[in-house]
């Protein structure tokens, strides 16, 4: 039997390559299924090896497309496509108006791949930095169907949506974060610059300072004196954080915890739902058979323990049971989720639904990330508060206690 060459996405949205025997490209790529392997391309001249090497000459993970290059990318080729020009045209039209040297050369070399005779997927394959597992599958579909402007123009909304999301969770983060830095570096200029200037006077008391006392004068003391350790100490802590969460058991317990922590379990089961139906939206609107699609969506989900349940409802799917069902049994969809789905499959009408059902995840993420600041704020100006109070507190004591000495 003939050895084929093949190039294929497996379930969590990585690129595989390798070789198979079979009796001809059908069979092969029969075979690539039922491995649970996407497959992207299927050579059986070995041309499918040739151009896996490619992205290694060409480029590394900084030479890529920035997303909002890559919208508007895929906008303009699904604008263009629709109007009937064929892809290899649409894509030089496309790279003249790069502004981006890197950008220009990257869209050219998916058009040389065109005009080889390679279809878009497998052009696009030549750069997995800038067009991902799911980008690439949805491509395919789109091909595969004959509805590549429509889903072409759906996996654009699908980035924006994806990086509105992203730019809402770095948003609610940034207040809280600024505010925390402001309140320490406030605590620490006064333990630096101020207190030392009072430390001079306390010493001077024959009296027993205060017990808050003495620990600020420590603390202050500690900062000033030892904060070259305390700087490595932060370095040090930092890299060992970074180098235990390399580890691939130690970021799934970590994962597992953040998904059953109190508050912030909903948050996380909100974004990475949200994540999965809308990529599942995606792909199915692209023409993929539902098992695949929910394979490849789950390369979107960032939570491990999200992702293996997501694992789990692609097998039972496989066996035969309905999506809504296994979002309901996998315990990691909201039921709300879970319910639109189930409509969406009676009514024959589940991308639609699916996005609906993200759009409500997206709301009710709004409306936490909301509470939850109002109440994180506040909370983060009274311990502030409290902590200047104490420092005030300890300077004030030995001076009252001065006082009455002498009156007394």
């Amino acid at each position: 039997m003939p050895r084929y060459q093949y190039v294929a996405i497996d379930a969590d949205g990585r690129r595989k390559s390798g070789g198979l025997e079979a009796v001809d490209e059908a069979s092969a790529r029969a075979l690539l299924v039922r491995k649970r392997l996407l497959p992207i391309e299927v050579d059986a001249r070995g041309g499918g090896q040739r151009r896996e090497a490619a992205p290694d000459r060409r480029l590394s993970r900084s030479a890529k497309l920035s997303h909002k290059a890559l919208v508007m990318v895929t906008r303009q080729l699904a604008t263009l496509i629709d109007a009937s020009v064929p892809v290899d045209e649409a894509l030089a039209m496309i790279a003249a108006q790069q502004e981006q040297p890197a950008a220009r050369r990257i869209v050219a070399d998916v058009q040389e791949g065109v005009i080889e005779g390679q279809r878009l997927a497998d052009a696009l394959n030549r750069h997995p930095w800038s067009f991902n597992g799911l980008y690439r599958a949805a491509v395919l579909g789109g091909e595969q169907s004959g509805r590549l402007g429509p889903v072409l123009l759906k996996l654009a909304d699908y980035l924006e949506r994806a990086q509105a999301l992203r730019s809402k969770i770095q948003t609610a983060l940034i207040y809280p974060a600024v505010l925390s830095l402001v309140a320490l570096t406030v605590v620490v200029c006064l333990m630096i610059f101020v207190v030392p200037s009072l430390i001079e006077q306390f010493e001077r008391f024959d009296q027993q300072l205060p017990l808050i006392t003495q620990i600020l004068i420590f603390t202050s003391r500690f900062l000033t004196t030892s904060w070259p350790l305390l700087l490595l100490a932060l370095v040090g802590g930092l890299w060992f954080l970074r180098t235990l969460f390399s580890r691939e058991p130690v970021r799934a317990a970590f994962d597992a915890f953040l998904l059953r922590a109190p508050l912030i379990g909903r948050w996380v089961v909100a974004v990475n739902a949200s994540r999965f139906i809308r990529a599942l939206s995606t792909l199915v609107s692209a023409g993929m058979p539902l098992l695949e699609g929910v394979r490849v969506a789950r390369g979107s989900v960032s939570n491990r323990e999200v992702a293996k349940a997501i694992g789990v409802m692609a097998d039972r799917i496989e066996e035969g049971e309905p999506l809504s069902q296994v979002m309901r049994r996998s315990n990691v969809m909201p039921a709300m989720v879970c319910y639109m789905t189930q409509s969406g499959e009676n009514a024959g009408e589940l991308p639609a639904m699916l996005d609906k059902a993200a759009a409500h995840l997206d709301q009710e993420f709004e409306a936490f990330t909301t509470s939850a600041l109002s109440l994180l704020e506040p909370a983060i100006i009274v311990l502030m508060g409290l902590v200047v109070a104490s420092i005030v507190l300890a300077i004030m004591l030995p001076i009252l206690q001065l006082n009455r000495l002498a009156i007394g």
